[in-house]
């Protein structure tokens, strides 16, 4: 299993699939945020994504290390 700081720093690289594996491992949490009334609002979780997406690529590993 790789560590989440490898996989953000491919996924900065440009590696479309890590980005993917990085979305499918922060689901459950995007999920939990969108849900409305019982349901998954899908409108909500499309936000999500991208804001997830646009976090991951400014997202300053240098700062952490």
């Amino acid at each position: 299993m790789n560590s989440v700081s490898t996989l953000l720093h491919l996924a900065q690289k440009g590696n479309k699939e890590v980005e993917a594996k990085l979305i499918v491992r922060y689901e459950p949490a995007i999920n939990k945020y969108t849900q409305r009334n019982g349901t998954i609002d899908e409108d909500c979780k499309q936000q999500l994504t991208i804001a997830f997406i646009l976090a991951v690529r400014r997202f300053d590993l240098n700062r952490y290390k």
